[in-house]
């Protein structure tokens, strides 16, 4: 089965844990880019006016593959806006694919969201906190989970629970 991992991210945790997932499945990674640089305002844009922002490499890329995982933050309960034209590409020509992320906190209607956004159940959805990695007293403010970058550490475990668990659920697949 042909994979690929393909990642967005905002801060650089995402991309950190999807080049050493692609490293780890032994898969090619292709790196997510939005032209302009994005802001907190454009986040919030986005999500008001329901936007896709414009994106390389194209969605079509995607036709080449069997299985694709994607690796986003979840915002505002939503998948990163940039994954939306993968997403619409998903609903006009239904794929196999996973979706991994590392975000602030817990998402419970991920898996909802995502067939909702794609027209097809996620093969697997991996929803990863910053909030867990932190110490719990005191309680970590949104601040605190904003500015926290991934150690060395934290991506090799977070990228062996997300391994773990991508396999379990593809076994139910196959």
């Amino acid at each position: 089965m042909k994979t690929v991992v393909m990642s967005y991210s905002f801060t650089g945790n995402n991309e950190a844990l999807a080049k050493r997932i692609a490293e780890e499945l032994k898969v090619e990674h292709i790196r997510i880019t939005e032209p302009k640089e994005r802001t907190i305002g454009t986040i919030a844009a986005d999500f008001v006016f329901g936007r896709t922002p414009q994106t390389e490499p194209k969605a079509q890329i995607m036709a080449a593959y069997d299985l694709i995982i994607f690796v986003a933050p979840v915002w505002m309960g939503q998948p990163a806006f940039p994954m939306r034209s993968y997403f619409k590409q998903l609903k006009k020509h239904p794929q196999k694919y996973a979706y991994i992320s590392i975000s602030g906190g817990a998402n419970p209607g991920l898996s909802g969201t995502l067939k909702r956004r794609t027209g097809v159940e996620a093969m697997a959805a991996v929803d990863l906190h910053i909030a867990d990695l932190l110490p719990p007293e005191p309680k970590p403010t949104p601040q605190d989970i904003s500015e926290y970058r991934l150690t060395e550490q934290d991506i090799e475990n977070l990228t062996n629970r997300a391994v773990t668990m991508l396999k379990e659920k593809l076994l139910n697949w196959v």
